[in-house]
């Protein structure tokens, strides 16, 4: 019985293990800007009034993600913030991040993976609340993500960036199978050993 029991629990655990799900890493440096600076970003073109901050700045109450995040405020023309990223070549990407405006006007907020456009915004206003963006993308291998930004009034904000490999698809059903013969399988050729 203690026998039956132990191998049930095992093998319980064998497959609670394979099935567990993998939690993503995020490809991005310093996405929530908790370093209180722009380190692991590239910057560039017109950076004039963007800074890291943390708590109330502008029309924002805070971070949406720990305690720091960018307010960025070019008067004119653009500025940007980049990362190239290790990615694996033809694997799907998840990319996120929050991005907080008022609707200045004027301004422009953009972002691009490997100079395709994914999202261009004029004079966007999400009513200085944090709202989530989302995309997919494919890897090369070596990727850049880019934010070009301009606010001639004052600041948009950013916070939260993350790009993460997208979860496999499902296993199917004939792989549960094949998992499940062999489980079935090591518990008949352990209960032989045992009985003898």
């Amino acid at each position: 019985m203690r026998l039956k029991t132990l191998l049930v629990v095992a093998t319980l655990a064998f497959c609670l293990c394979v099935a567990a799900p993998t939690f993503a890493q995020n490809l991005i440096t310093n996405g929530s800007f908790e370093t209180g600076d722009y380190s692991g970003w590239t910057t560039g073109g017109n950076f004039e009034f963007t800074s890291v901050t943390s708590g109330a700045y502008y029309d924002y109450s805070g971070a949406q993600d720990g305690q720091f995040y960018s307010v960025m405020g070019p008067v004119g023309s653009d500025g940007s913030l980049s990362q190239t990223l290790s990615t694996v070549a033809g694997t799907q990407y998840n990319i996120s991040f929050w991005f907080a405006s008022v609707g200045d006007n004027p301004s422009d907020f953009s972002v691009y993976w490997d100079g395709t456009q994914l999202l261009s915004l004029t004079n966007p206003n999400t009513g200085s609340n944090w709202t989530q963006f989302t995309f997919t993308a494919t890897g090369t291998g070596s990727d850049t993500l880019t934010f070009n930004f301009m606010d001639s009034p004052e600041y948009l904000a950013l916070d939260n960036v993350s790009v993460t490999q997208a979860p496999s698809s499902v296993p199917e059903p004939s792989s549960f199978l094949l998992l499940g013969t062999g489980v079935l399988g090591l518990g008949g050729i352990v209960r032989r050993k045992l009985g003898r």
